[in-house]
């Protein structure tokens, strides 16, 4: 096998489509290290097929594999490509899985293949509670003690030794899976009858339940001469119990004593070195709070939410410095980008600010999923609140989330008290407006920190936040009051709310008073050294440390937190948008509040402000930036209303899909034109399709491009679609539909109705065409686009190459009937590629189908 110092090739191993369990961190982490393995001269494949993919849109196409990330795929292309390595961890729990099978088939041995990160034996233990157990023991790390069981007899044989409660987990499962908690023997046999189907070994472990105990993780890095350092401690606010996908997480770590953390930062680094991690490393552990007593729970050597929250809060450019690692560089001789302290990747980073993660839930779009918090994960995203102090963090992270659209905190006062306290034992996604309203009605912090398991400190946060929401109560339109509020995070809506004004009347009175937010730079030193970091948070102090980028920029509003949806097309948009923009000669600024986003890297724009994306905060941004264009996103209605009353120079993108036109109630065929001036280029021509018995549009979730017609009706069609967009006067990226006639033959098509394109076919587009429509309506926008270079443009609609796009859907995940989804209910799709006789889908209706079709190997 090359030693790291030969490698010039490197297979990364993608993630897929996004999931419960991972969003867009994997994506950003896959660009970020491969723009490292650039600078040290090593070529990177990429085997993906995620449509929204920004990774792939960073490499040539000779080195991009859009084909379903298995492990087949896998090994051919390693016998095709004979990279030297392999990175599996940006694939995430997926990556990892493949090349586990990959160590077991002998075909890392067999092409003499590297993987990148950790040895072949520490791989195979990964996701292996048995294996990882004795290795843990051998170093006397504390472990749950874990029985494996390959029947439900062996099982029952078990439980008078290991007792209830206890949690049954699949060993090395095929998906990302949970453990679930079990309080009587039905319980353990349903999750035994699960979890064998899904271990790759028809196994489960039997462990101890620690349920009520602190979860507690830790993020660090190591190279390959095992110098480590901890990047941070991420504390979960909900005891085990709830699974910290779906816990409100704090960095730093605010309840635990210096022995504590001292203890578990120790433990970190003796597991790093005994499994010869090079990279990075994300632990969870559970915590006593009694005794001071701790276990390993879950290892991940691997990109995770957890990383990329750790990256976002501290300032530290973890995925950077990993790519220098894994090529075989010390963390003394990382070499970082110039804003950075040259000694940065050696030291552990400090902050003098707090982050909280608040987890977004999708229950609105899928009310039948069960919606108490547990140990599966149901969160689809999440954002973030920075601040000086944990009220400050964690109210700007609620204001953040889809609590409050308009700045305001909704009330659950309508809940009975027997409501109340079943909801407090059996949490639901509204936990902290549940625990803010026990504490209205005069539960003390030590009662519900029994009752709950949380630690008392957060109720005492959460009281003193409902003392200053009653002093506004109190003294309306008082400015220190109004100080106060704003210091600890209360936005200019909320506070408008509460003394019945508006907006404009509370950002007077802070004009009048001189009361202006001041802006902290997000470094990993607390200011010991001066960085020049991109990222900044808001807060109201005397000094401030962001400066105006001067002429030429383009402030641009991202969506928050990842929803079912369109969302991770979105992400892809925003991604590049921005990259346009950059080239246009635009100072780019980034506001978002999603940790896990791809656009929030520091490579995508040149300041990012992870602050809310509310009206006043967003104002508050303009003042400081004076950009010459804003960019808001066409899902916020709101926003884009009240600035539309100001004198800037306001975009829309991605377009608003909400038109004056009556919806078609249903659409089988769609013609894709880019419109600009006198041109209306042609881009595409796809069937849509939506699988099951109702045809709605609403379920057209699936499109496969040339549509199956001959090649006269497809120009035809194109034709049609021209003229309809001249009745409308539309311009932009355009999608006119058709349908067949009312009381006719199905192949008389009509048009029925013409709207902006969809983020997720335009992301379609552009991998079909090779035409990154989403730059082209960046510039069209901002007026660099050329009449000249468009009509050079030449795009087949009749290629022999055929497309296929399907969303993906998170229903197995939530445990609910799996059945034909729509379009507000996706979490991120799949797209293949080959021969019309591969992909050919006349009359298919099943889902099931469908995604075999998808995931075949082309």
């Amino acid at each position: 096998m090359p030693s790291l110092n030969d490698i010039q090739k490197v297979l990364i191993i993608g993630g897929g489509p996004t999931e419960i369990g991972h969003e867009t961190e994997l994506d950003s982490a896959t660009v970020q290290i491969m723009t490292e393995f650039k600078k040290h001269g090593v070529r990177t494949l990429v085997i993906d097929n995620n449509p929204f993919s920004v990774a792939l849109e960073e490499i040539q196409p000779t080195n991009m594999y859009v084909q379903a990330v298995t492990t087949e795929n896998v090994r051919h292309i390693i016998e095709k490509d004979q990279p030297d390595a392999i990175l599996p961890s940006l694939g995430g729990l997926l990556g990892i899985q493949i090349a586990q099978e990959l160590i077991e088939d002998g075909d890392i041995g067999r092409f003499g293949v590297t993987v990148l990160g950790m040895a072949p034996a520490t791989l195979r233990q990964i996701n292996n509670p048995a294996a990882l157990n004795a290795t843990l023991k051998e170093i006397q790390e504390p472990i749950i003690e874990a029985q494996v069981v390959s029947t439900t007899d062996e099982a029952m044989g078990m439980v008078e030794t290991i007792g209830f409660p206890l949690i049954v987990k699949p060993v090395s499962p095929r998906v990302d899976t949970n453990r679930t908690i079990c309080e009587n023997v039905d319980d353990m046999l349903t999750a035994l009858n699960q979890g064998f189907q899904q271990s790759r070994f028809d196994q489960c472990s039997l462990e101890r339940s620690v349920v009520g105990y602190k979860e507690v993780e830790m993020v660090a890095v190591r190279d390959v001469a095992d110098t480590k350092i901890l990047i941070c401690g991420l504390e979960n606010i909900d005891p085990i119990g709830i699974h910290s996908g779906d816990s409100i997480v704090v960095t730093p770590p605010q309840t635990l004593n210096d022995r504590e953390y001292q203890d578990l930062r120790d433990a970190t680094f003796r597991i790093a070195t005994e499994l010869g991690i090079v990279g990075v490393l994300h632990l969870h552990f559970a915590l006593n709070p009694a005794n001071q007593h701790f276990y390993v729970t879950k290892i991940a050597p691997y990109f995770t939410r957890g990383v990329a929250l750790a990256a976002r809060t501290t300032g530290y450019p973890i995925a950077l410095v990993v790519g220098a690692l894994l090529l075989g560089q010390r963390l003394v001789d990382v070499k970082l980008p110039s804003g950075y302290v040259k000694q940065t990747a050696i030291m552990e980073p400090m902050v003098d600010h707090v982050g909280v993660r608040i987890p977004l839930w999708p229950f609105q779009e899928v009310p039948d999923a069960d919606q108490h918090l547990d140990t599966v994960m149901k969160a689809v995203g999440s954002t973030i609140g920075l601040g000086r102090s944990v009220e400050e963090a964690l109210l700007k992270s609620v204001r953040s989330s889809q609590f409050s659209p308009r700045d305001v905190l909704p009330s659950v006062s309508n809940l009975t008290d027997g409501e109340m306290i079943r909801q407090l034992i059996h949490p639901l996604a509204n936990r902290i407006l549940v625990l803010i309203e026990a504490l209205r009605r005069g539960y003390s912090p030590a009662e519900l920190s029994e009752l709950t398991k949380i630690d008392n400190f957060y109720f005492v946060k959460l009281q003193h936040l409902l003392l200053i929401e009653q002093a506004i109560k109190d003294h309306p339109l008082d400015v220190d009051v109004l100080l106060r509020a704003r210091y600890f995070g209360f936005g200019d809506g909320m506070i408008a709310r509460i003394w019945q004004t508006d907006t404009a009347k509370i950002r007077q009175l802070l004009a009048d008073a001189r009361i202006a937010p001041t802006y902290k730079m997000i470094e990993p030193t607390a200011g010991e050294f001066p960085e020049k970091t991109s990222g900044f948070y808001s807060t109201f102090e005397y000094e401030n440390e962001s400066q105006s980028l001067g002429e030429r920029t383009a402030l641009v509003l991202g969506r928050g937190g990842n929803q079912l949806g369109p969302n991770s097309a979105a992400e892809y948009f925003t991604t590049e948008m921005l990259k346009q923009l950059k080239r246009a000669g635009y100072h780019t600024i980034l506001m978002n509040t999603n940790p896990n986003a791809v656009a929030i890297a520091p490579e995508f724009s040149d300041k990012q402000y992870v602050d809310p994306i509310q009206l006043g905060d967003v104002l508050n941004v303009i003042h400081v930036e004076h950009p010459d264009i804003v960019i808001v996103p066409g899902n916020r209605h709101y926003l884009t209303r009240e600035l539309s009353k100001l004198d800037i120079n306001l975009h829309v993108l991605p377009p608003d899909q909400e038109t004056d036109q009556p919806a078609p109630e249903m659409a089988t065929i769609g013609v894709s034109l880019f419109v600009h001036n006198q041109h209306k280029l042609a881009v595409g021509v796809m069937d849509m399709i939506a699988p099951g018995m109702n045809k709605s549009l609403s379920q057209v979730t699936a499109f496969r491009m040339p549509a199956e017609l001959p090649r006269s009706r497809r120009t035809n069609l194109v034709e049609q679609a021209k003229q309809a967009v001249s009745e409308r006067q539309v311009t932009g990226m355009i999608q006119v539909l058709f349908a067949p006639k009312p009381d006719s033959d199905s192949h008389q098509l009509t048009v029925v109705g013409v709207r902006p394109s969809r983020l997720t076919e335009m992301a379609f587009l552009s991998k079909v065409t090779g035409v990154n429509w989403v730059r082209m309506l960046t510039r069209q926008h901002i007026g660099t686009l050329d009449d000249a270079e468009l009509s050079a443009i030449k795009v087949d609609i009749h290629s022999n190459r055929v497309a296929l796009m399907n969303a993906a859907f998170p229903f197995r995940q939530l445990h609910v009937l799996n059945r034909p989804g729509t379009t507000d209910q996706e979490v991120g799709a799949t797209i293949a590629f080959g021969s019309s006789e591969a992909l050919t889908l006349t009359n298919l209706s099943d889902t099931d189908e469908l995604d075999r079709i998808i995931n075949r190997t082309i």
